[in-house]
C-alpha cells in the first residue's frame, strides 16, 4: 500500500530530475531545478493551502476570547462542556484543526518521493558539488579529529525557521511553536542524509522563505490600499 502510494511521487521527482540534469550536466545544480520546478509545481496549492489555513486562523481569533473567558473561570469536565458549546456556536469541530497543517500535508508525498529517489540514485555516488565531496553522502565538511560535523543539516534548519519566522511573524505562539518544532524534527532526521538530499531540502525551504517574503509584502500593500480606500 506504501508503494502505491510514494511510488508516483517518486517517479515525478525521477522524471524532473532527468530531465534537468539532460539539460544543465551538472548533478549538483540538476537538485537545485529539481527543486524549483517542485516549489513552482506546487504554488497553486500552497495558494488553496493558505486560504484554508487564513481561514482556521480566523476562526481560532473569533473563538478565543470566549474560550479565554471560561478556561479563567472553569475546570475540567465544566471548561470542556462551555468550550464544546463555543464550538457548535461557531459551526467549529476540533478536526478542523487539522487545516492549519495543510500546507505541511501537501509537502510530504514530494518529500518523501525526493527522500526515496536522491538517496538512492547511483548517480551522486564520488561526484562533488562545490565544497561538496561526495553528494552521495553527508557533507562532514568541518573535521574535528576524528570527529565530522555536518554543516548542511544546520543552514537547512536555520533556512527552514527563517521562513518559518517570515510566515508566522504575526502568527500566534501555537503556529510559531509548531514551526520551530517541525524544523528541529527535520534537522534530527536529515542531519546524516545524503548531501543531494539536504541540498535539495534546503533549496526547497529558501523557496518557501522567499514565497513567504513576497506574500507578507503583497499583504502589507493590501492594508495599506486598503487603508487609503477607507480614508476617502
Amino acid at each position: 500500500m506504501d508503494k502505491i502510494i510514494v511510488t508516483p511521487f517518486v517517479k515525478i521527482i525521477e522524471k524532473i530530475f532527468l530531465f534537468v540534469l539532460e539539460i544543465v550536466q551538472n548533478p549538483g545544480a540538476a537538485i537545485i531545478f529539481l527543486s524549483m520546478a517542485v516549489s513552482i509545481i506546487l504554488s497553486p496549492f500552497y495558494y488553496i493551502a493558505e486560504k484554508i489555513e487564513q481561514k482556521e486562523r480566523d476562526i481560532q481569533d473569533k473563538m478565543r476570547p470566549k474560550i479565554e473567558e471560561f478556561k479563567s473561570v472553569y475546570k475540567g469536565q465544566e471548561l470542556h462542556l462551555y468550550i464544546k458549546n463555543v464550538y457548535r456556536l461557531n459551526g467549529y469541530k476540533p478536526i478542523y484543526s487539522l487545516r492549519g497543517l495543510v500546507s505541511l500535508l501537501i509537502q510530504i508525498p514530494f518529500f518523501i518521493g525526493a527522500y526515496t529517489y536522491l538517496s538512492n540514485y547511483i548517480g551522486f555516488q564520488g561526484v562533488g558539488f562545490l565544497n561538496l565531496s561526495n553528494l552521495a553522502e553527508a557533507d562532514a565538511l568541518i573535521k574535528l579529529g576524528r570527529l565530522s560535523i555536518n554543516v548542511l543539516p544546520f543552514l537547512m534548519t536555520f533556512i527552514n525557521l527563517a521562513a518559518g519566522y517570515v510566515y508566522a511573524k504575526d502568527k500566534d505562539v501555537k503556529d510559531k511553536a509548531t514551526i520551530v518544532l517541525i524544523a528541529l524534527v527535520f534537522l534530527i532526521i536529515l542531519y546524516n542524509s545524503p548531501s543531494s538530499l539536504l541540498i535539495y531540502w534546503t533549496f526547497n525551504n529558501l523557496f518557501s522563505l522567499v514565497k513567504n517574503i513576497i506574500i507578507v509584502k503583497l499583504d502589507t500593500r493590501k492594508k495599506i490600499m486598503g487603508g487609503k480606500t477607507h480614508v476617502k
